[in-house]
């Protein structure tokens, strides 16, 4: 009987690990997994030190000595406590996102036609971990881990149908905000 109850445990067992193995390696951390890594070896590209975040789409860099506040381009996260605006779902997240990515770190800025909105902002796509040639385009990576949602205001459309395949990727994963698009962004036009 106890060696009955021995190989069915090891049976067990074995088509336990057989089931996992079947699943395949451990998925890579969702950060990881959808970062937005595209070449920069044609991108004309300004360094700058991010010295704080305003909200998951806004933050603030250091570039020579100056401060200058950056809004990422085509590209809208959602509100975390903008004045007169409602807090949009995930808009919270989204902020301490691009905190833990950005505070601190060394980015590489790029501006497309129109330099700067009318609240004085630098409108610009920006870049984390240049070298050979490659980086991780923030804005995309934005984009394609569901923190937020395309939003185009041309000129500035350089990259808009990157975007707009990260953003698909998202939708049809349901991930992030797309998991309840209305409460994101509540007072706004969603493009789809």
């Amino acid at each position: 009987m106890r060696v009955m109850r021995m190989r069915f445990l090891l049976l067990l067992c074995s088509a336990v690990l057989l089931l996992a193995a079947c699943n395949g390696p451990a998925p890579k951390s969702a950060s990881d997994e959808w970062k937005a890594i595209v070449s920069t070896s044609d991108k004309k590209l300004e360094k700058a030190t991010v010295k704080r975040v305003v909200d998951g789409d806004t933050f603030a860099v250091d570039v020579n000595g100056k401060e200058k506040k950056v809004r990422m381009i085509l590209m809208d996260t959602p509100e975390s406590k903008a004045p007169n605006r409602p807090q949009g779902y995930l808009g919270e997240e989204a902020k301490q996102y691009t905190t833990k990515r950005l505070t601190g770190q060394t980015v590489w800025l790029e501006r497309d036609v129109k330099a700067t909105d009318q609240y004085g902002r630098w409108l610009r796509y920006v870049y984390l971990d240049v070298a050979g040639g490659k980086g991780e385009f923030f804005n995309g990576t934005l984009v394609r881990s569901g923190y937020a949602r395309l939003a185009t205001f041309p000129p500035n459309v350089k990259y808009v149908d990157d975007i707009r395949k990260w953003q698909t990727e998202a939708r049809e994963a349901g991930r992030g905000v797309w998991k309840n698009i209305k409460d994101a962004f509540p007072d706004r036009k969603v493009e789809q």
